[in-house]
């Protein structure tokens, strides 16, 4: 049996004998949408939709938590950014933006709005309308707000390809757009730790994407910043990508949990940053949950759970085609245990 309670208690460092299983990544999937009636995209845009689609891990697999949203475009689409609404099985993305240009020269940054006037605008009421549903409707399941940093927006904002080379030609102007937005960021925080059990953060960290003296210079102070607005309730920061060269400064920004790629070595991840944060994963999205067997899922989790891992979850966003007994596997792999 899975509890809200059980991941309270690994969160709290007072885990039991085995990693409850969780989803604190993207949840939602085809077999969900079907199985419920909510489906993308119109369930990326509609507080209803999301709530009732947003419920489904635990629905139909057991999973005692809930995680909204779905995709990452909420912060930029209220920045001003146009985005693709998506379909049935890809998430909504930026397609274009006031501040890219052919030339790939980085402009400066706008006169951002207020944080009252951000948590006003596009999607950022909605969320939090979804997050009360299903807080109204399912009080037993561990809710889980999704964000991004003030690294991940400004590129959104001006391309990414622009804003990594503005980072090595005039890094005063990049640093001057990360603070630009950050303090819609903070207050957005804020607001979701107001109605959720944890927030989760994605922190633009990969090493394989960007040296790791950039997220020195340009992530890691901003996004410790936003984790400390997430005063209610946990804090969570998920990178995708390479992080070992930077694991124990990603564990050491203030947030309860970190979740990242571990498979290239779980037990050496387990040893270097246990002591300092709850890690969150063991689970492969894509060659495994996604492409893998039951049996490989079930084989993942219990040997993360034997290293000392909090939570057993996905190490990225669960993708829309995976199979339903595969995360019927890992809602129940601890069954015969």
């Amino acid at each position: 049996m899975n509890t809200k309670d059980e991941i309270f208690d690994a969160m709290d460092g007072k885990r039991g004998d085995h990693a409850p299983p969780a989803i604190f990544t993207q949840t939602g999937t085809v077999g969900q949408m079907d199985g419920c009636g909510a489906c993308w995209p119109e369930a990326n845009f509609d507080a209803e939709k999301m709530a009732r689609l947003a419920v489904q891990p635990a629905e139909m697999f057991g999973f005692a938590m809930a995680k909204v949203p779905f995709c990452v475009t909420i912060i930029p689409e209220a920045m001003g950014c146009q985005i693709s609404g998506g379909n049935k099985g890809s998430q909504p993305a930026v397609v274009a933006s006031p501040w890219r240009n052919d030339d790939m020269m980085l402009a400066e940054p706008p006169d951002v709005m207020s944080p009252d006037e951000f948590l006003s605008s596009g999607r950022c009421p909605m969320i939090l309308e979804a997050a009360e549903k299903v807080r109204s409707r399912r009080e037993d399941l561990f809710l889980i707000c999704g964000m991004e940093d003030a690294f991940s927006t400004a590129y959104q904002m001006t391309g990414l390809e622009t804003f990594l080379m503005g980072a090595m030609m005039d890094p005063d102007l990049c640093r001057s757009w990360v603070e630009a937005v950050k303090p819609c960021l903070k207050a957005y925080a804020a607001a979701l730790s107001e109605v959720s059990d944890d927030v989760q953060i994605i922190v633009e960290s990969a090493t394989d994407v960007m040296p790791a003296e950039m997220f020195h210079d340009f992530v890691e102070e901003s996004a410790s910043d936003i984790v400390k607005c997430v005063r209610k309730s946990f804090s969570t920061v998920h990178s995708c990508g390479e992080t070992s060269e930077i694991l124990e400064d990603l564990a050491s920004m203030g947030e309860t949990g970190l979740s990242v790629e571990t498979y290239y070595d779980p037990a050496g991840v387990a040893e270097r940053i246990a002591k300092k944060v709850r890690i969150i994963g063991g689970i492969p999205p894509v060659n495994h949950l996604m492409q893998g067997t039951p049996e490989m899922i079930r084989g993942d989790a219990i040997r993360c759970s034997d290293l000392g891992f909090s939570v057993i979850a996905p190490e990225c966003g669960v993708p829309p085609y995976t199979p339903n007994e595969n995360l019927a596997a890992l809602a129940d792999y601890r069954r015969l245990l």
